[in-house]
Formats: C-alpha cells, sequence, structure tokens
C-alpha cells in the first residue's frame, strides 16, 4: 500500500530486547512528547491528499510505551480530521498480550502492526534474545493477513535460512521481507552457505509456483541497462522522519541522533539528497549489478561515512544471491514456455524485460560461481 505522505515517529529507544544486529543505542529511557506529537502530526492532517498519510511509529520497542501511544491514536481518532490516515508500527511482538492485545484488535482497521520474526525458532532465538516462544505469531497473521513481515538473516541464523523461509510461508505468511543483517560482520567462509540456502529455496519455490517469494527472489532484472540514473531503495531523504530529540526533520530514522551520534546526525543535513550521484560511491559506479543491489544508505552513512558507499563483504553475497535467481528465473520462464499463450500481454512484456536483463549480465554471472 502506498500513500501521499509518511510520517516517521520515533516513540522511544529502549527495547526489551537485544538483538545481535540492532544498531541503535538503547540505554536511553527517553520518549516522545504527546504534545510535540500532536502538533506534528495533525499539520499533515488538514488538507486530504489522493492516498492519504501513514503515521509510522518506531522504537526501541514502541509497546513499551503503550499507554502514550494508545493516547496519541485516540487523540487522532477523535480529531474528524480531512485526511484519511493509518497508523503503523513496527513490533518485535513480545509484549503484544492482555490489554495490547485486545486494544489493537479493536482497532485493527486504523492501526497495522509490523512484525520482525526472523524465521523459525533457532534462528528468532539466535537474533532475537530467545523470544521465539514469547509471540503469538499466529495473532498477527490473523488480525493482519496481509502485512508482511521483516526477516533478518544474520551470520549466526543463514544456515537455516531455506528452512526459516519456508516455515514461515507453511505458517500463512503472505509476503516475507528477508535481507542480509547490515553494519555486521559477513565472513567469506559463509558464502557457499549463503548458495546453498539459496539453491534449496530456489528448489522449493519451483515445486510450489503457487507460493509467492521471499524478497531475496524479487530481484528487477529488468532495471538492467535502463536509461537514467539508477533507482533509490527506499524514500531516504523525502520522507517526514522526526526524533525523539528537538524538532529537526531527518532523511530517514537511521540519521537520528539516538541512531547515529550527535556529529553525524548534525553533519547529514548538509548531504544534498536531491542530487543523484551521492548514492553511488566511486568503486560501485560501473558495477553491472548496480541496477538491482539493493543497499541501505543509513547503513552506509554509520558505518562508512558516506551515503553511496555500500558495504564490500555483502557485496560478494548479493553477487551469489544474483546468480542463483536468475537461474531460478530461467528455469521458471522456460516452463512457462508450454504455456505461454495463456499469458496477457503485459505479462509477456515483463517476461520479456526480464529475459533482456538477466542476458545483459549473462558474462558477469557466470564468473560469480568460478570466482567462489
Amino acid at each position: 500500500m502506498s500513500f501521499s505522505n509518511t510520517i516517521y515517529l520515533s516513540t522511544n529507544v529502549s527495547c526489551n530486547l537485544n538483538c545481535i544486529y540492532c544498531y541503535e543505542d538503547k540505554s536511553s529511557k527517553e520518549t516522545f512528547d504527546i504534545e510535540i506529537a500532536k502538533e506534528r502530526i495533525s499539520k499533515f492532517l488538514d488538507k486530504p491528499t489522493e492516498k492519504g498519510t501513514l503515521i509510522d511509529l518506531h522504537g526501541g520497542e514502541p509497546f513499551m510505551v503503550f499507554d502514550k501511544i494508545k493516547e496519541l491514536c485516540e487523540w487522532l481518532w477523535c480529531q474528524n480530521s480531512k485526511e484519511k490516515f493509518l497508523v503503523y508500527c513496527t513490533t518485535n511482538g513480545t509484549l503484544v498480550h492482555g490489554e495490547i492485545k485486545k486494544w489493537l484488535n479493536a482497532n485493527k482497521h486504523r492501526f497495522c502492526c509490523g512484525l520482525s520474526f526472523d524465521g523459525n525458532r533457532n534462528m528468532q532465538n539466535a537474533n532475537r534474545s530467545n523470544s521465539f516462544d514469547k509471540i503469538d505469531l499466529d495473532f498477527f497473521l490473523n488480525t493482519w493477513p496481509s502485512q508482511g513481515i521483516k526477516m533478518t538473516i544474520s551470520p549466526k541464523s543463514i544456515n537455516e535460512l531455506a528452512d526459516g523461509v519456508i516455515f514461515l510461508h507453511r505458517k500463512g505468511v503472505k509476503e516475507i521481507h528477508a535481507n542480509l543483517a547490515e553494519m555486521v560482520y559477513w565472513p567469506k567462509e559463509l558464502k557457499s552457505v549463503y548458495r546453498r540456502e539459496l539453491e534449496k529455496l530456489a528448489d522449493y519455490y519451483l515445486k510450489h509456483q503457487d507460493v509467492d517469494p521471499c524478497t531475496l527472489f524479487k530481484v528487477p532484472f529488468f532495471k538492467i541497462g535502463k536509461a537514467g540514473n539508477v533507482d533509490k531503495w527506499c524514500g531516504v531523504g523525502t520522507m517526514n522522519a522526526y526524533d525523539i530529540i528537538g524538532d529537526k526533520k531527518y532523511p530517514c530514522h537511521l540519521f537520528f541522533e539516538s541512531v547515529c551520534g550527535k556529529d553525524k546526525s548534525e553533519q547529514c543535513f548538509s548531504i544534498d539528497f536531491n542530487d543523484p550521484h551521492v548514492y553511488v560511491s566511486t568503486e560501485c559506479n560501473n558495477c553491472p549489478f548496480l541496477a538491482i543491489c539493493p543497499t541501505c544508505y543509513g547503513s552506509n552513512y554509520i558505518a562508512r561515512g558516506d551515503i553511496g558507499k555500500r558495504d564490500m563483504d555483502i557485496c560478494e553475497f548479493q553477487k551469489i544471491r544474483f546468480s542463483v535467481v536468475a537461474n531460478f528465473e530461467y528455469q521458471k520462464i522456460m516452463h512457462s514456455l508450454s504455456h505461454i499463450d495463456d499469458f496477457e500481454e503485459e505479462e509477456k512484456r515483463k517476461m520479456l524485460l526480464k529475459i533482456e536483463g538477466i542476458m545483459k549480465i549473462t558474462t558477469e554471472l557466470n564468473k560469480i560461481e568460478l570466482d567462489e
């Protein structure tokens, strides 16, 4: 679902878990000011827009300040705003029980939760403080059946990647937004593990073509060779992101003082986010995979001081992903040719663009396995 406006509001920094890849300093006990939040949000609700406004609440773990969130939301819902809006919250799910669960169920049509959940029991417990049994996964799936789950893969959980993704598919998760953890060390010896796990998933998806693949298998090959500048991977620089501290609007939450520190947070305002050149470093500029290689600009900034400077360790893992997914797409296309006459013209067009994109990087794809 897309919106005309997004307001990103930090509720708190503290969290009841200690996830192994977390980038935040959770020592602060400061929480958001309800009156300031009302003032900030109200400015966006005076005039109606075509697609409405998303109010995105983010911690720490936001439900640690549930009473404040409840007060803010119930005030907003009584304002008779001209603008349509939805409140969204990213949560680890461990506190969603009792009163919180009842309140969420009663307001599920106007308050949506996005759950961060890292796969099967072993993966979740390895990454996220032994929290598997503290989360009512079925509640999230039944309450917001169309809402995806955010799955982060770490060096400690990658060896069960395929099993973890398949576990979530079998639980009925509609969309699995999976990615490798940023700002952690990725040993080269895990590259073969990553290939093995992706190939297991490819085999599963080929046998279960009614299952919508996780985002690791949604590589936009059609963008290869696309004229013009490489598309950004997110709304950095255009979103309305507000930290607990101060009244500045940030490029995204990773530029908050509570995340990257006071100095870096202040320096980010000197970056011209309208300049397409700042999103690509010199070392990546001529890469044949640039158009399909996702990155987190905030993580780049925190770890390397440059929003365009990507993690070259993750780069090696991304190439393996492109290799496996290209082969997967080829097999899918070959299977589809037997009944291509049943396809709509738009489906045929997308398939052709995908084939053309893969063909343009075939030589580079063939080199990947030789280099491993």
